[in-house]
């Protein structure tokens, strides 16, 4: 009884921070899409396909929860990553991006990062495939 309580409760826990305000998935996908379009990001990722890089839905999979996780994607953003994903993402998720560097996005200001970070973060996961 104990077990499912605690499940019930990180499930509901999940449920409540997952998305912004009483924001649907699709308003928050349309929100990204906007953002993303605005700076370009959009040439190597989107919410669920792979493209160049990895999907902004496996993103969210892999940071959810981490603590730290915006101030370190907004960095990612702001300052350049290399080969960040190269591993992890067909080991975990079954995807190689194409894509082996992310420069450095200058000219999205960091609340634009920062906001773009925390939608991204709260995308559904629950149909991210995680390989064992």
């Amino acid at each position: 009884m104990r077990k499912l309580f605690l499940g019930l409760l990180g499930t509901a826990l999940l449920f409540s921070i997952s998305a912004p305000a009483g924001q649907s998935q699709k308003e928050i996908e349309r929100q990204i899409l906007k953002i993303a379009k605005k700076y370009g990001c959009l040439t190597c990722h989107d919410i669920d396909r792979p493209k160049n890089s990895i999907p902004y839905r496996i993103i969210a999979k892999e940071y959810q929860g981490k603590p730290g996780a915006v101030k370190q994607l907004v960095q990612s953003i702001k300052g350049a990553s290399f080969a960040k994903w190269q591993k992890i993402g067909p080991e975990k998720y079954g995807m190689k991006p194409r894509a082996i560097y992310m420069p450095r996005q200058r000219s999205i200001p960091v609340e634009e990062a920062e906001k773009i970070v925390k939608l991204i973060l709260s995308l559904d996961t629950s149909k991210v495939k995680v390989k064992k």
